[in-house]
């Protein structure tokens, strides 16, 4: 494979979610909630957190006030409470909601002296800050998140995207993420596909419960032995 590009998913192929930290962040939120009068449950909560993120991850809301104020129609809370306050609660936890699986700036740091990398990443608004808190952003010369350019995987335009930003073709590059469905979109565009096969949604939305990637892998950090 003459190999020239390398693209990465972001969630549960270089980093997770601290559950820990998501709980404490979400019970926060519900205390708040509480404070201005919202009396439904914690299971209603989340139900409309998970929404809104996805909501907010296809692009649509051009600023996190957005979010929260579409977060409060959602819920049905009525009255004083303003998106400030939930605001302060997120900025709180946005920097340690997703921590890094081991080995993955070695990985990077070794990639990036043989390869064009890029970042594809579906996720919701402010998630940019996170990244670059993270380190991340100097090993990539492009970052495509689904908010801003409001498309989201599996479809064939974000790769092309990314593709458009590095200067290459298809056939050049590798897409490297943790679920079925993404590497079916890219596989479309003509990438290669490899699996890292350490998240928990592997096979959620895929269309083909056949799929066979070029390459998979159990650890992001054996990565290196593959290209």
């Amino acid at each position: 494979m003459d190999l020239k590009g390398v693209l990465f998913d972001f969630g549960d192929t270089l980093a997770y979610v601290d559950r820990e930290r998501n709980n404490q962040y979400r019970k926060e939120v519900m205390l708040v909630l509480r404070k201005n009068g919202y009396e439904g449950s914690s299971e209603k909560l989340d139900e409309i957190f998970d929404e809104t993120y996805w909501l907010s991850s296809r692009g649509d809301f051009q600023s996190v006030e957005e979010f929260w104020e579409s977060f409060l129609r959602r819920l049905g809370v009525k009255g004083t409470l303003s998106a400030d306050k939930l605001e302060k609660v997120r900025k709180t936890y946005q920097n340690s909601l997703f921590k890094l699986y081991d080995g993955v700036f070695d990985v990077l740091s070794h990639l990036k002296r043989l390869y064009k990398l890029a970042l594809v990443s579906n996720c919701a608004i402010g998630t940019f800050d996170m990244i670059s808190h993270m380190g991340l952003v100097s090993f990539f010369e492009s970052i495509v998140l689904s908010y801003e350019i409001r498309i989201r995987k599996p479809d064939r335009r974000v790769h092309l995207e990314a593709l458009r930003h590095l200067s290459l073709e298809p056939c050049e590059c590798i897409f490297v993420a943790d679920e079925i469905s993404d590497l079916e979109g890219a596989r479309e565009v003509g990438l290669k596909t490899l699996l890292v096969k350490q998240g928990t949604s592997t096979m959620r939305e895929a269309k083909d419960v056949n799929f066979k990637p070029d390459y998979e892998c159990d650890r992001i950090q054996e990565i290196k032995n593959l290209l």
